[in-house]
């Protein structure tokens, strides 16, 4: 694939002077083309033959390929850019989001009480009948305490008045606590002779070691994955799809299983050689610390029926919302149970982290790594540094995932040992006022996902949704990535605000050539992939504080158009698409996690 990408360019320019009397299959016109191109930023018309973009320009020139059976798709005003690309997500676990109760607080919900959480549940529960026998649970998504009027987390007691006869399994936004009742609890096997688990937290009942429902992390998915054994291996293949689907919704021609298991990896290969395979590329990354054998033999540059296994994932921590990131300070102002001094904890060992940076490097296999609070990134930086020493910094593009609240110290060292950030600036809408108050604190606050200190050191960086834990909505990501307001309209870190073009270029174009994907994707350049996105809007060209009211209008993979914003959805989802928007392994929930941080 690469080397047809270099030989076509070699044959196509920059302008539209053909050198073959070509005749292109599709020509678009009529609106604002943005290509992510420094050298042509803007164009009039874009040409496409057998998938890949012939030429690009003005209307008159690019109209030269015009032939009798080219098919002319007018833009009518709106915007046509390239297609996003994942820079990191969770596409199999997206699937289980749509499926599940939606208990996200607005705008994307409505749950903003325990009250109103309770209500949403009961609801749930009278109208699928049939999707909570079919796993013999009630499954939650999205709640979040730090929205909720009680600024706490439900108990096991709130969930037991919706069903005490059947598990109920509520997971938090961040996608690392979750409340489970107590039949959840006994499904799980958790009780108050249950001894803790490294690496997470059972929280008990005040005075007692009875659990009071609460789940951090660890005993979290080992939970999650009891609580949903009845889910056969089909729910896991509907899961996979129905995740792909969603993203199309925004945009997404490219998406990640940013911390893919073994078996999620064989269920998208499976799924992928099916006659109904996926419409677009997806990238897997499976954990480190659980089968370097299997990531060693998958790896690959190039997609087998638009699958591929891209290189490894390593968690070093968890939520900077949900007070699991690891911190070299103590929170600002952490919840009652915890101490003043409470830092967080790390959900690998030292010993850990550099055997699994070391053995990438050695390998040349690219690692995305999980690093929230400033000491686990520290703990990142020195290994990183530590395996830089032994087998040199080749082009490897090793990825900091989120980076919430990085050090402008630690910046310097990412740049200097060439790990690429990418960051997660849609904490500034969802968490910026939460940061504020009581994760770090006003001044700490400000430079949450801090992209101005990036850029201030010429460095290229992605943005991401990391779905579920947000929904996969690109133009959400855009919003906050320019304007960083929050919740309350407050403006998280100015500073760090940057401009439209920038944003749509961490989303396109950098992401890409963080997948090792720059000479096929991320910009609209002849010899690329067709891979498009048409807006309702310009983005360049309106207020910046309306980017969240964009629409996406359509999807186009390789130039065959996957989604249509006026078309019905064709998947199961519970949520339609645009709305800002479960079900996992019997056998299925094994293949879908591992009991360890998915997110």
């Amino acid at each position: 694939m690469r080397f047809f990408s270099l030989f076509l360019a070699s044959l196509l320019t920059a302008s539209v002077t053909p050198v073959f009397a070509e005749q292109a299959d599709t020509l678009y016109r009529g609106g604002a083309i943005l290509t992510m191109n420094d050298n042509q930023p803007r164009a009039e018309a874009l040409a496409v033959k057998d998938g890949r973009i012939i030429a690009v320009g003005s209307e008159s020139d690019v109209m030269k390929f015009s032939g009798a059976n080219t098919q002319v798709r007018e833009l009518d005003g709106k915007a046509l850019i390239p297609g996003f690309v994942d820079a990191h997500g969770h596409v199999a676990a997206v699937g289980l989001q749509a499926l599940a109760a939606n208990l996200l607080p607005p705008p994307d919900g409505d749950v903003n009480s325990i009250a109103a959480l309770q209500t949403v549940l009961r609801q749930y529960a009278s109208e699928y009948e049939a999707r909570i026998n079919r796993v013999n649970a009630i499954i939650g998504f999205g709640y979040d305490d730090s929205q909720l009027k009680e600024q706490r987390h439900p108990t096991r007691q709130e969930l037991d008045t919706i069903r005490d006869d059947i598990p109920i399994y509520i997971v938090h936004q961040s996608g690392h606590l979750a409340v489970a009742n107590t039949k959840a609890l006994e499904v799980a096997g958790i009780t108050e002779q249950t001894e803790e688990m490294p690496g997470g937290v059972i929280r008990r009942e005040a005075g007692s070691q009875v659990p009071n429902g609460v789940l951090e992390e660890t005993p979290h998915f080992i939970a999650l994955q009891k609580v949903l054994g009845n889910l056969d291996a089909q729910g896991a293949m509907e899961m996979i799809r129905a995740g792909s689907k969603l993203v199309t919704t925004y945009g997404y021609t490219t998406a990640q299983e940013g911390r893919a298991t073994t078996g999620q990896v064989l269920s998208m290969q499976a799924l992928a050689a099916g006659d109904d395979g996926f419409e677009i590329d997806i990238v897997a990354y499976p954990d480190v610390l659980v089968d370097r054998a299997f990531i060693a033999e998958q790896v690959s540059r190039d997609y087998l029926n638009r699958v591929r296994v891209g290189g490894a994932k390593l968690t070093i921590d968890g939520s900077p919302q949900g007070f699991t990131a690891w911190r070299d300070r103590p929170y600002y102002a952490p919840p009652e149970q915890l101490r003043g001094d409470y830092v967080g904890y790390p959900a690998a060992s030292p010993d850990q982290v550099f055997d699994a940076v070391n053995w990438a490097f050695a390998n040349d296999i690219q690692l995305l790594t999980h690093s929230n609070g400033e000491a686990a990134t520290d703990l990142l930086l020195a290994a990183v540094g530590a395996a830089e020493a032994q087998h040199g910094n080749e082009d490897r593009r090793a990825v900091l995932i989120h980076g919430q609240f990085l050090r402008e110290d630690q910046v310097d060292s990412i740049k200097r040992l060439k790990l690429f950030p990418s960051l997660f600036p849609m904490h500034t809408f969802y968490w910026g006022d939460w940061h504020r108050e009581r994760t770090v604190g006003p001044e700490r606050a400000d430079n949450i996902s801090p992209t101005g200190w990036v850029l201030a050191r010429g460095m290229r960086f992605s943005t991401h949704h990391d779905a579920p834990v947000a929904f996969p909505d690109s133009m959400r990501v855009l919003d906050a990535t320019v304007t960083r307001r929050s919740r309350s309209g407050d403006i998280i870190g100015p500073t760090h605000r940057v401009d439209v073009m920038t944003a749509l270029k961490a989303m396109t174009i950098w992401p890409a050539w963080q997948h090792f994907e720059e000479d096929d994707k991320g910009s609209l350049e002849p010899a690329k992939l067709a891979d498009l996105v048409v807006l309702s809007a310009d983005p360049t060209a309106i207020d910046p504080e309306n980017l969240d009211q964009i629409r996406v209008l359509q999807t186009i993979k390789e130039d065959r158009v996957i989604y249509r914003a006026d078309e019905p959805a064709t998947t199961s989802l519970l949520w339609s698409p645009n709305h800002r928007k479960v079900a996992p392994d019997g056998p299925f929930w094994r293949l879908m996690l591992h009991p360890a941080h998915p997110y």
